[in-house]
């Protein structure tokens, strides 16, 4: 059963939730729910990027000198 916050967020929690982040990493999309839960636990304290900037830095990661590209 959702909970509160998730049906506050409008995003999906518990399982639907955990294969929406697994079919998210398998397709490549960056998953910022799944980097904030990271930092929480790993990282408690440091600084989190907004939003705008993980996905920002994301895109710079996979493209950063361009789309790559064959032809």
């Amino acid at each position: 059963m959702p909970t509160e916050a998730g049906r506050e967020s409008g995003r999906p929690d518990g399982r639907v939730g955990e294969w929406i982040s697994v079919l998210k990493r398998v397709c490549g999309m960056p998953d910022y729910a799944g980097y904030q839960a990271h930092m929480a636990e790993r990282h408690p304290g440091g600084a989190v990027l907004s939003e705008r900037e993980f996905f920002d830095q994301q895109l710079n990661t996979r493209y950063g000198n361009g789309a790559s590209r064959c032809c």
